[in-house]
């Protein structure tokens, strides 16, 4: 998948200057996910004219309305779904999140009935064993990936702690009330979710499990009922780095915040999810149009609080309400210039939503990697830098770009691919046997490939390998030409400034050819005084601009 250019720049720039009122209410439109109720759409739909009138962020999609159910929405049959989400995507002019409420069991809006394959409840799902809950997820997974769909609003991870609840527990919603067993069956569909390319959010933050009510219907506190254990999941899969986007619930805990329900509240998105249990993904609302919320909060208030609280995508289905994107974008906008939304949340919640597009476009393609270029990194490590290590895993802490001097994708993937080094490296073959490789190739349309874990020290910088991040660039033609292209500019911007967000101990990004500037420093490991190479890659302009755009 190509890396689309989006129109977000550098948090610097914008803090710097003014932001004119068409690229902010795009901005605001970016944080929005709504419903709509075709079936079918073309250039004249009014969901394509939000679409490209405010660079929407996404759209959730229902197979029947809620309050008329013989009436169909967006889901009918395998094919028209595929032709629609293709539509979506086709006349959006950014990436699109297309996302839908696909548990299984009672929650699936691709059913049966219209030609979709039978997927169980959590709670039966709960019940088997891990080959057939392996089996119900990839199936799942491959329905949605099919369809077109990118995001799905599951897993639940909602402990079943009250036996009354109706929402959860009685809709079998949960996968148990066991923490360790709701986080392995969560981390399942998660993974198999993952290799389908479907972004997972996990739901429904701080946990729905123990309360009474149901938050469609009206005010829900689980002031008396709610207990710590419910948060463990969340916090098993965040330190897991499993988790790319949570849903916060309309709930009320007064002995968290006395005055707000958690998706309009400070203390339970910022203070908690945050900062004490270290969250950096995206946070979107539960249905912003459900009566827990529309009945005590005007759209006003709700944009406004949610926003405030930390919330990134405010979600409105528009199955309980009909709301024009027009509405809440106006909402959003008039509170930023009354100053009672900071600019820089929205700047913030925008860079928040680009990681995620920009970790969702990088295509897996990995290196060899066995046991071999395991033993022969610590090998490397103890000669060049007298470190004896059990892993080859790094704190990244700087990012280095290069060029491949080779202009196809193919030919420069292949001179990394292989564990030893190939026969043509003479110049640096008595350093090691070790390949030269990168965690990142960037292809001259932009595409983005990992070829490595990004935490596993790969042989590209002298010297700051136990360190550094190595992006590739094909291109660099007989290590001479700065033919970069503008689309791999692009890539390397957001690219890094997703690791950057993904590890905050990155405080350095570099050329290739700017390497030997740290010689002296903490982060210069190399004992071999005379291994060096020069390096002229990826161009000083190159780098400039890189640098110009990142965030911070």
């Amino acid at each position: 998948m190509k890396l689309f250019f989006l129109l977000l720049v550098s948090l610097t720039w914008l803090q710097a200057n003014s932001i004119d009122d068409v690229t902010l209410k795009k901005m605001i439109g970016r944080m929005l996910i709504v419903g709509f109720d075709d079936a079918e759409i073309d250039k004249n739909s009014q969901i394509v004219k939000d679409m490209q009138e405010y660079d929407l962020g996404g759209v959730i999609l229902f197979d029947r309305d809620y309050k008329e159910r013989n009436k169909t929405k967006n889901i009918r049959s395998p094919k028209q779904l595929k032709k629609l989400t293709d539509a979506l995507h086709y006349f959006s002019k950014k990436p699109l999140f297309i996302s839908v409420d696909q548990e299984g069991g009672k929650v699936a809006r691709l059913k049966p009935k219209y030609g979709f394959a039978k997927i169980p409840s959590a709670s039966s799902v709960g019940k088997m064993n891990y080959k057939d809950t392996l089996k119900t997820y990839e199936t799942q997974s491959q329905m949605l990936q099919n369809a077109g769909i990118n995001m799905n609003f599951a897993p639940v991870v909602d402990l079943a702690v009250n036996p009354k609840n109706r929402v959860i527990v009685g809709l079998e919603r949960s996968f148990g009330k066991d923490t360790t067993k709701v986080t392995e069956y969560a981390k399942v569909v998660i993974l198999e979710q993952k290799k389908h390319h479907i972004i997972s959010v996990l739901k429904h933050f701080p946990g729905h499990g123990s309360s009474l009510g149901d938050s469609h219907k009206g005010f829900v506190d689980i002031s008396e009922t709610w207990s710590p254990d419910e948060l463990t999941p969340y916090s098993n899969l965040i330190e897991e780095n499993l988790v790319d986007m949570i849903m916060t619930a309309h709930v009320f805990n007064k002995h968290i915040d006395d005055a707000y329900p958690a998706t309009l509240s400070y203390k339970f998105n910022t203070k908690l999810l945050r900062e004490m249990m270290h969250f950096k993904g995206v946070i979107i609302s539960d249905d912003l149009q459900m009566g827990a919320i529309s009945q005590h909060y005007s759209l006003k208030e709700r944009v406004t609080l949610a926003i405030n609280a930390g919330v990134d995508i405010l979600l409105f289905g528009n199955q309980l309400e009909n709301m024009s994107v027009k509405e809440i974008v106006d909402a959003v906008y008039a509170q930023v210039k009354a100053k009672k939304i900071p600019l820089s949340r929205i700047i913030e919640s925008n860079k928040r939503i680009q990681n995620l597009h920009t970790k969702q476009s990088i295509i897996q393609k990995p290196i060899l990697f066995s046991q071999k270029r395991i033993n022969l990194t610590k090998s490397y490590i103890q000669k060049h830098y007298g470190l004896d290590v059990k892993n080859i895993k790094i704190v990244p802490k700087i990012v280095v770009v290069h060029w491949t001097a080779v202009k196809t994708f193919d030919a420069s993937f292949q001179r990394l691919y292989q564990e030893e080094l190939m026969s043509d490296r003479a110049d640096i073959a008595a350093a090691s046997a070790l390949n030269v490789s990168a965690h990142f190739l960037v292809d001259r349309d932009g595409t983005i490939y990992q070829l490595m874990p990004d935490n596993f020290m790969a042989r590209h910088v002298i010297g700051l390998n136990y360190s550094s991040i190595g992006i590739e660039n094909v291109g660099g033609e007989d290590n001479k030409k700065e033919d970069l292209t503008p689309a791999q500019l692009q890539a390397n911007i957001n690219l890094i400034n997703y690791l950057k967000a993904k590890y905050p101990t990155i405080g350095h990004i570099i050329g290739h050819f700017e390497y030997r500037e740290f010689e002296g420093s903490a982060l210069w490991l190399e004992k071999d005084k005379g291994y060096r190479t020069e390096k002229v890659d990826p161009g000083k302009k190159f780098i400039d601009d890189i640098r110009a755009n990142i965030d911070g």
